[in-house]
């Protein structure tokens, strides 16, 4: 299953927190000794001193734990250049861009199986410009062989197409998306376990069951593709109770204020442009998420490859266009 890439209208593939146990961490700041409140004795001096040494060893580890920690300036999802609907400036968005013998092309794309979009032509024809000795696909590690370009664009999308045009080339391509379970572990530090359940369960689940990508009794597939197929294959850990379609309806009707229906919940609540609803801000945090750690990825592939290209949904590449010149600048 696929996570809701950019603006993909279809349903996406079901698909991104280190957390350092010291008070330093916490942003807490450690409990310091005076000694004016203590009998100045030698036992004392020593373990104020070896405190005093603990302190400074664990912020050099708190340092050295965050020191690749990159963050990127991001466009906020509320300013990128989209139209009412969704819809780029222009389909495919291209960004290229050069830093010596350094050559990185990243293509946004609006989500597409039609064979005659436009887009595909767009794309192989910058893949044989390029010729790139890696692409950093969206939707995870690719396996499918296909033996022609419609037959890889019609089931697969862009997918497809880059995993077919790969094989010819004889280069591999490379997931740039989060870790799922990095990213609930992520969404769930910043808001909170339920909120994160929640967001997976409605994006990535409810939206594409509602759209017709499964088929069966709700609850039924509920327990079988999300939780079974899904969650505990990308390791995220549940409750026996937090596994149960009533809790997702539980928690759904706490946030949401009304009994769970395919027919009330809300798409409009779970896009990043708006600020209708806490889940806006659920929902722009998973995207920005995404986006660090696709820049991260990009940064690194750099550093390995001359030419790189990339094909990402394309309201990521619209939030990530500045950041991509830093990265460059950074080689």
């Amino acid at each position: 299953m696929q996570k809701a890439a950019g603006n993909d209208a279809a349903p996406c593939k079901i698909q991104k927190t280190s957390v350092i146990g010291d008070n330093i961490a916490n942003g807490e700041k450690p409990a310091l000794i005076n000694p004016q409140q203590h009998e100045f004795s030698t036992d004392w001096y020593y373990l104020s001193k070896m405190k005093r040494l603990g302190y400074i060893l664990l912020l050099l580890l708190f340092i050295a734990n965050n020191a690749g920690a990159q963050q990127y300036k991001l466009v906020s999802y509320l300013d990128i250049k989209v139209d009412s609907m969704g819809h780029m400036p222009r389909n495919p968005y291209v960004i290229s861009l050069k830093n010596k013998n350094k050559q990185l092309i990243v293509i946004g794309t609006e989500h597409s199986r039609d064979t005659l979009n436009p887009m595909f032509k767009a794309i192989e024809d910058t893949f044989y410009s390029l010729k790139p000795q890696v692409i950093i696909n969206e939707g995870g590690n690719l396996y499918k062989t296909y033996p022609s370009r419609n037959k890889a664009v019609s089931k697969d999308g862009e997918l497809g197409l880059e995993k077919l045009l790969a094989d010819k080339a004889g280069i591999k391509t490379q997931n740039g998306d989060e870790p799922d379970k990095m990213e609930f572990d992520e969404l769930t530090a910043a808001f909170s376990k339920d909120e994160a359940l929640l967001f997976f369960a409605s994006e990535r689940f409810i939206f594409p069951f509602a759209f017709g990508q499964y088929s069966g009794e709700l609850e039924a597939v509920y327990d079988s593709v999300f939780i079974k197929k899904y969650l505990d294959k990308e390791g995220v850990k549940l409750s026996p109770e937090e596994r149960k379609f009533s809790y997702y309806t539980k928690i759904y009707k706490q946030y949401f204020h009304q009994d769970f229906s395919l027919d009330n919940i809300n798409q409009l609540y779970f896009t990043p442009f708006s600020r209708k609803h806490h889940f806006n801000d659920v929902t722009r945090k998973s995207k920005e998420l995404r986006d660090q750690y696709l820049l991260k990825r990009i940064a690194e592939t750099l550093k390995h490859h001359d030419r790189v290209l990339v094909v990402f949904g394309g309201w990521h590449v619209l939030a990530i266009e500045p950041a991509l010149k830093q990265v460059m600048e950074e080689l």
